[in-house]
């Protein structure tokens, strides 16, 4: 199942290949179902839909603890039959505390606590349906990539995304314009897509369980856990918090923003996802391999970086009313404020998956915790005189807070794998 060594650089760039052209295309087909749904429901409805979702996500830790990134991290050294139990295990977890969050999301609603208009209970329960059927498909992915066999994962990711295309087309030529229509029918396509992408994972890998192995599981993804939650908090906080406090209006022009961002950070992610194993087989190994993947990555990456964020700045306020309509131009400036979130991820992924590689995951989480704390407490500062514009501003900050972060994380990594030390 897993590479016995270090894999060779063919089977990496095939890997980045196979993983990059299937999350591309189906992160593509996932922005065009996007798009529709902004252009046909408007700002305002939309804005519901990314305040609800990026509330459920940002607190969807509480039921998938980190454990993807431990499966990725884990996976890349194990045996199928270690890797079958983890894969149960996992599954397990998601499970049971996936009931105990869902039914907390619910209360959270009724307590009163949120904006009714930006967050109404219909939208809040049904996209976090769609977030926990979601998460328990990337446990299946984290496996597979885990070891490299982004084949699967290509077939996973891509048919899921067509195939929810092809229904949100349909329900525009039907004419449908209510928010919740499109949202039910996305649960079902992802419920279906989580259901076959288990399948799939007990015929090529297996699926088993044992109560024994529960909480030692779950006490070895806690580092993780902790890493995603402040992940999380950086990634999604600034959507909920504009949305709780400027309305579905300014979270429905963000949001557009922050999509197409994210979708282009997909590149370093994959990247991320197959250097993650890479960097763990070659920290076990020579140094000087060690180093000279690192040193390549990270330049590949910086040059990535570049290109892409300035690509973007210039096309902003072009993208916005051509993808989304007049009524979404506004978010221009969002979005070129936000690609130079985009040129640092890309180093930032690097930096991260040599940290995870190295078994420094533990210290990663103070790079994180800071980058996480400044902006909850900055954009609560700055969101009501200063807008999205400002958010946004923060979401750049704290992005290079976190790679500089992760840069002094690997300094006894530096020192040990530099010229001269010894071998």
């Amino acid at each position: 199942m897993a590479f016995s060594g270090l894999p060779t650089y063919r089977q990496i760039l095939t890997n980045f290949a196979t993983l990059l052209s299937g999350m591309s295309l189906a992160r593509v087909m996932t922005a065009i179902a996007l798009i529709l749904v902004a252009r046909q429901v408007g700002p305002g409805s939309y804005g519901q839909y990314v305040a609800c979702f990026s509330l459920a996500k940002l607190t969807s830790v509480a039921f998938s603890w980190g454990l993807d990134g431990w499966l990725l991290w884990r996976g890349s050294a194990a045996a199928r039959r270690t890797i079958a139990l983890q894969s149960g295990v996992a599954l397990a977890w998601k499970l049971i505390l996936g009931v105990v969050w869902f039914l907390a999301l619910y209360l959270l609603a009724l307590t009163g606590w949120l904006n009714p208009a930006t967050f109404p209970l219909s939208v809040l329960l049904i996209t976090g349906l769609i977030v926990w059927a979601d998460d328990l498909t990337n446990t299946v992915w984290s496996i597979f990539k885990s070891t490299l066999q982004n084949d699967v994962t290509f077939k996973i990711i891509t048919s899921v995304q067509f195939v929810m295309l092809s229904v949100t087309v349909a329900l525009l030529f039907a004419n449908e314009r209510n928010l919740v229509t499109f949202l039910w029918a996305r649960l079902v396509v992802t419920a279906i897509g989580c259901s076959v992408a288990i399948y799939l994972l007990r015929r090529n890998v297996g699926v088993d369980f044992a109560g024994s192995a529960m909480l030692p599981i779950f006490r070895a993804a806690t580092p993780f856990a902790a890493s995603l939650v402040f992940s999380l908090i950086y990634e999604r906080a600034d959507v909920t918090i504009i949305g709780q406090f400027l309305g579905t209006q300014q979270a429905g022009l963000y949001g557009p923003a922050a999509t197409i961002v994210t979708t282009l950070c997909l590149i370093p992610a994959s990247a991320y996802a197959v250097m993650v194993p890479v960097f763990t087989r070659a920290c076990a190994g020579p140094k000087a391999r060690f180093a000279a993947t690192l040193r390549l990555f990270l330049a590949v990456n910086a040059v990535l970086g570049i290109c892409l964020a300035a690509g973007l700045v210039a096309s902003a306020g072009w993208i916005m009313p051509r993808l989304y309509g007049t009524q979404y131009a506004e978010a221009g400036d969002v979005l070129a404020i936000l690609s130079l979130v985009l040129g640092l991820r890309c180093v930032t992924f690097a930096l991260g998956a040599a940290v995870v590689g190295a078994g420094l995951q533990a210290r990663r989480l103070r790079a994180q915790a800071l980058s996480a704390i400044l902006n909850v407490v900055v954009n609560l500062i700055i969101v009501g005189a200063w807008g999205i514009r400002g958010v946004a501003w923060v979401y750049v900050f704290t992005e290079l807070v976190l790679l500089i972060g992760y840069w002094l994380v690997l300094a006894p990594v530096r020192r040990r794998i530099a010229p001269g030390a010894d071998q």
